[in-house]
């Protein structure tokens, strides 16, 4: 091969390398033009219709949070009424007591002082040392009297003194505790007036929202409620497999619990309600049902989570209380497999439904 054959061999990479860099560029010319200056693809009347409808179902969502919270709070003013009451009655318990000590304690006295008077030169004079008529001070009275009572192996007026001491600090007690307990009736009435008028507006709102968007909300909270069904079995089945060694064992109740619980579904939810196939709230079906078992739980869900033995979410057992929202105004016992029978809200009924697990706040075991 001679020289010139051989420098033509080797140029023909380069004649490729510079058509091809001329291929390219022109394709770039031709394309760039058009995709730099195309309008944004507009969205479609399904696109938009499909935004509008997960807006509505997020302001739904929304607002039953909003009145969840608001029947928390009333759930909360009851439960605190309720324990007031037990208060009161254990004061006025002690206040009985008191004042059949102290009818007892001037009945001795009395008697004490007839016993000793009468027939002597100062019988004329029992009336007024008995009496409050002031014909004699009250030292005087009290001299006589004690006199008397440690003759005759009676208590004196120093002790009878101290018993109408209490008496009288019981009965003030008694009077603020009464007039706490009509502040906080009173606090119940407005929060129950608050969460009666959220629920109109949620309920006014998904009317509306049905009547306008008909089988595509429907169909939307349809797609969300699987999609949390499906989450939540996958995260109960995905926790199965974790042992915990220090944490304390569910309740032999706890099955107990659970049955009573079931055997309420479809009993309707009302705000505070605990009563038995006629109406409950969510913390009121949790109360009924462990009562069933023998365990008395306080009131509302926020007093019932701070008073339980927490344990981790994944430890979740059936019969715990599961906890949700921030603050906490939702609880429902655990049933397994990502499932729990609760109270959902007004408007609905005592049911089975899977936890969403992203708004549990935590798991409370009863002991």
């Amino acid at each position: 091969m001679s020289p010139r054959t051989i420098r033509r061999s080797r140029g023909v990479p380069s004649i490729l390398g510079v058509l091809a860099a001329c291929a390219a560029s022109l394709a770039s010319l031709v394309v760039a033009p058009a995709t730099a200056g195309a309008e944004p693809v507009p969205a479609s009347p399904e696109d938009d219709k499909r935004k509008e409808v997960a807006a509505i179902a997020d302001e739904l969502e929304r607002l039953e949070e909003s009145m969840l919270a608001l029947a928390e709070d009333y759930a909360e003013a009851v439960n605190d009424g309720l324990e007031l009451d037990k208060e009161i009655a254990a004061a006025e318990q002690r206040i009985a007591a008191k004042q059949t000590e102290l009818l007892a304690m001037q009945s001795q006295l009395q008697g004490a002082a007839r016993r000793t008077f009468v027939g002597s030169s100062s019988g004329n004079s029992l009336a007024a040392i008995l009496s409050s008529t002031g014909t004699l001070s009250d030292a005087v009275r009290k001299a006589y009297l004690t006199s008397v009572a440690l003759n005759t192996g009676v208590g004196g007026t120093d002790e009878l003194q101290a018993v109408i001491d209490q008496l009288a600090k019981e009965r003030d007690g008694l009077e603020r505790l009464r007039t706490k307990a009509g502040g906080i009736a009173d606090y119940a009435r407005k929060r129950l007036l608050a969460a009666e008028a959220s629920a109109s507006v949620f309920t006014s709102r998904q009317s509306s929202a049905l009547a306008e968007l008909g089988d595509l909300l429907t169909a939307e909270q349809a797609r969300r409620a699987k999609a949390a069904a499906d989450a939540a079995a996958a995260q109960a089945a995905k926790w199965s497999s974790t042992k915990y060694t220090k944490v304390p064992a569910p309740s032999p109740a706890a099955a107990t619990a659970v049955k009573a619980a079931l055997s309420q579904l479809g009993v309707r939810y009302r705000f505070g309600a605990l009563q038995p196939g006629v109406a409950f709230d969510c913390s009121g079906l949790t109360s009924y049902a462990w009562s069933r078992a023998g365990i008395a739980l306080p009131r509302s869900s926020r007093s019932q989570y701070a008073a339980l033995t927490r344990v981790p979410t994944a430890a979740a057992q059936p019969g715990d209380l599961v906890f949700s929202n921030s603050p906490i105004s939702h609880v429902g016992i655990y049933l397994g497999g990502g499932q729990m029978v609760h109270a959902p809200r007004t408007g609905d009924v005592v049911k089975v439904s899977y936890v969403n697990w992203s708004k549990v706040i935590g798991v409370g075991r009863p002991k």
